[in-house]
């Protein structure tokens, strides 16, 4: 908060000696002997420096910030010495006591949630007969499957677009689009069986279990055929080339759709073709498998279990954090408050410096404007004497009194209070001082005893649930 001051306007006689003309207004009264030598009242001259002298007080003790400095001196008293600490600690008490009841809830549905969660989880394990622990994989593992699987098709494309592109009549589009079918059912497919197919052979559904069977028994030979086809298909296409035997290429296509007939005229690299196939298929379908838990609906379970109970640890550690958070808030606010406190008892000692700095300024104003008046007043005096015909006035020798009040105290009544002594407003200050301090101090021990309270109860209330659901 800035200092006010009482500031008080420096008065400038040499401005009204020159707006005046007071030599001339002398010379001109004394050749008519204005004032009368028994004249006991100023004469028009002479009113008109009292009138200016009068004014000028009139006008500039209204701007000498009173109003301001007294309202400084309320305000700053009403903050040091109010105890705004009980409003606050009733404030955060209603505060702690929402946040603990609001995250009470949340936790308990949370934990409920979790239990749910388990004894599904329990369940599932009973009803299939699992007696281990669901083997959940990790995201690396998982991307570092999906990273096999993918190179694995895009090798297999290369590869086969490599050989058959010439070959086909559809040139190279016609080898990737074909590439591609034989790369998705070879790879992509043997995947999707290794992740579905595979795990509900042991499923404890029969129904399941007869499904799986049936789709293996197609896939199984629908994979060795398709390999065994492109091998016997690239032998053929090589042999055809080497003796540039058209009719051979030509039909080529045809004998391979029935590839069992021309295993004897294979070459190495058709066979090792095969080979890389059904490894690659084999390959794709433990991938598919080790995924994730193979067994069907196991993941699912033991995920929801974990997530819920993760959610549920972690909603209990943001209850602490919360509580003692809000605490921490009301620490800060009980100590900003004290601040403000302090810092309104420092300013009340300014603005008490200013009344007595401005009690001896406005005195030495007073008199300053008097001895102003009095010497413009001489000035006029001496002048109108020295040429005027008869003898002055006896009032000339007197000294004028402007009828200014001259004493602060009387003036600034309403602030005479406040002017005290450098001692007495020290010892005031103190008393303050350590109130504002015992108050703090209070507050936040009052403050800290209501947070162990409620961390007290919510100890209580994580006992309560561990002994409803031995958690």
């Amino acid at each position: 908060m800035a200092k006010i001051n009482l500031d008080f306007k420096v008065f400038n006689d040499l401005d009204l000696r020159k707006k005046l003309n007071i030599s001339k207004m002398a010379m001109d009264d004394a050749g008519f002997n204005i004032p009368a030598s028994s004249e006991r009242e100023l004469s028009v001259a002479e009113n008109k420096i009292s009138q200016y002298i009068q004014n000028f007080f009139d006008i500039n003790i209204k701007k000498t910030n009173q109003s301001q400095l007294e309202e400084s001196i309320q305000t700053t008293a009403s903050r040091r010495e109010a105890d705004g600490h009980d409003g606050q600690i009733s404030t955060l008490k209603a505060d702690l006591k929402a946040l603990f009841f609001a995250q009470k809830d949340k936790i308990s549905g949370k934990y409920q949630k979790y239990v749910r969660s388990k004894n599904q989880l329990e369940f599932f394990q009973k009803e299939h007969n699992l007696r281990s622990p669901a083997d959940l994989k990790s995201t690396n593992h998982k991307v570092i499957s999906i990273l096999v699987v993918s190179a694995m098709f895009i090798f297999e494309i290369s590869v086969n677009t490599g050989f058959l592109n010439g070959a086909l009549s559809g040139g190279l589009l016609g080898a990737l689009s074909l590439a591609g079918v034989i790369s998705f059912v070879n790879i992509v497919t043997s995947f999707l069986v290794g992740r579905f197919v595979i795990p509900n052979l042991s499923h404890k559904k029969k129904s399941k279990n007869n499904i799986s069977k049936i789709i293996l028994c197609f896939y199984a030979p629908l994979i060795f055929y398709i390999n065994c086809s492109l091998g016997v298909l690239r032998s053929l296409l090589q042999n055809a080339q080497e003796t540039f035997n058209t009719e051979e290429l030509a039909n080529a296509a045809v004998e391979a759709a029935w590839p069992f007939d021309n295993f004897a005229t294979n070459s190495v690299e058709s066979n090792g073709l095969i080979i890389i196939g059904i490894v690659f298929a084999v390959i794709a379908i433990l991938d598919g498998y080790s995924f994730d838990e193979p067994y069907p609906g196991y993941a699912k379970f033991t995920k929801d279990a974990n997530d819920t109970e993760e959610d549920f640890l972690s909603s209990k550690k943001v209850c602490y954090e919360l509580l003692y958070n809000k605490q921490s808030e009301g620490n800060n606010q009980i100590t900003n408050f004290k601040k403000e406190r302090e810092a309104a008892n420092n300013a009340w000692g300014d603005s008490i410096d200013s009344v007595q700095a401005g009690f001896s300024a406005y005195n030495a104003w007073v008199r300053g404007l008097n001895n102003a008046g009095n010497g413009l007043l001489n000035e006029y005096r001496s002048e109108n004497q020295r040429y005027r015909s008869l003898p002055a006035p006896s009032y000339f020798n007197e000294k004028f009194d402007f009828g200014l009040e001259k004493d602060a105290n009387k003036y600034f009544f309403s602030l005479r209070s406040e002017n005290i002594t450098d001692d007495e407003k020290k010892e005031q200050m103190k008393v303050v001082t350590k109130i504002i301090i015992d108050e703090y101090n209070s507050a936040i021990q009052e403050l800290n005893i209501i947070y162990s309270d409620f961390i007290d109860k919510y100890e209580e209330f994580k006992a309560e649930l561990e002994k409803s659901n031995e958690y």
